[in-house]
């Protein structure tokens, strides 16, 4: 049986044929995106994160489309195949509420869940010294922001290490490896966000990096309401808050600015070093933002 008649016999669907092969299929009811999973274990893992992250909010992720029987997926003697809802229109960031709920729900449901249970995850961790050896041919204080970077580098991980003991108990949740912007897409008045299919990853980091990109697009300003709209839903004064600083005020960047240099060429190297400033001070002002967000809603909370 082919892959047509599979979907149509299985999940009831009328005049299926191919709007872009392999990934996305015109139906009777409308456009529809398909997945296809070689591990059953991973398969199962982005269907509860979906399931568990798309209850209370206007904000929901592309759920897997059940079959007639109720099943989660097919198995076509190769992969197991999910349908899912597709959307093309970008949500955009003007209502910074929908996205607050959506993260604020996805934070409730990876502490939740526990899935790191569920299945072998990855972990990312920052190692400063390796950052040190790619620096040595740029060290020479030549090259100031080099130097300055290397400086506060070090201060930034000696706090987020003081951060994490403070919470010595409290075990980093488990997300999807990449959470962006460009995912949300709008269905009405919805917020409809089109997850991945990679291995989870067990850290802050695709928070961060969401948060981080949000400021790329809007002021910091915006970034302290989407921070107040998550805080609503996942309240950030507790444990998981202060995992979370950690993860911000870890100094990930500094590895990519150093790897982006190259000295091959004067040309070329003094491109590299106005990329390298130009990411540092962006991630300056990122990590600013943050913690007058933290400082500020501290004050609330004390007052």
């Amino acid at each position: 049986m082919g892959l047509i008649n599979l979907l149509e016999n299985e999940y009831d669907l009328y005049g299926v044929r191919w709007k872009q092969e392999p990934h996305i299929i015109m139906t009777d009811f409308g456009e529809k995106r398909v997945r296809y999973w070689k591990d059953e274990e991973l398969l199962k893992w982005h269907v509860r994160w979906r399931d568990e992250s798309s209850k209370g909010s206007f904000a929901v992720p592309d759920r897997m489309i059940r079959t007639r029987d109720g099943e989660d997926a097919v198995f076509d003697g190769r992969h197991w195949i999910t349908l899912h809802d597709f959307a093309e229109t970008p949500f955009g960031c003007e209502e910074v509420e929908r996205w607050g709920q959506f993260i604020g729900q996805l934070l409730t449901a990876a502490v939740q869940g526990q899935y790191e249970k569920e299945l072998p995850v990855k972990q990312h961790s920052f190692h400063f010294n390796d950052c040190m050896e790619l620096a040595k041919q740029f060290a020479d204080g030549t090259f100031q922001i080099v130097n300055k970077s290397l400086a506060e580098a070090k201060k930034r991980m000696i706090f987020a290490e003081a951060l994490k003991k403070k919470v010595p108990k409290a075990a980093v949740p488990v997300f999807e490896k990449e959470i962006g912007i460009d995912n949300g897409k709008r269905i009405f008045h919805f917020l409809f966000y089109q997850g991945g299919d990679s291995q989870p990853v067990q850290s802050y980091l695709p928070i961060r990096n969401f948060l981080f990109e949000w400021l790329e697009h809007n002021s910091p300003l915006s970034l302290k309401m989407i921070l107040t709209e998550i805080d609503r839903i996942f309240p950030l004064s507790g444990e998981q808050g202060l995992l979370l600083l950690a993860e911000i005020t870890t100094p990930w960047e500094l590895n990519d600015c150093l790897q982006g240099l190259d000295n091959t060429s004067l040309e070329k190297l003094v491109e590299g070093m106005n990329r390298y400033e130009a990411i540092w001070e962006a991630n300056r002002t990122f990590l600013k933002t943050i913690t007058e967000w933290f400082d500020e809603n501290r004050k609330k909370v004390a007052l």
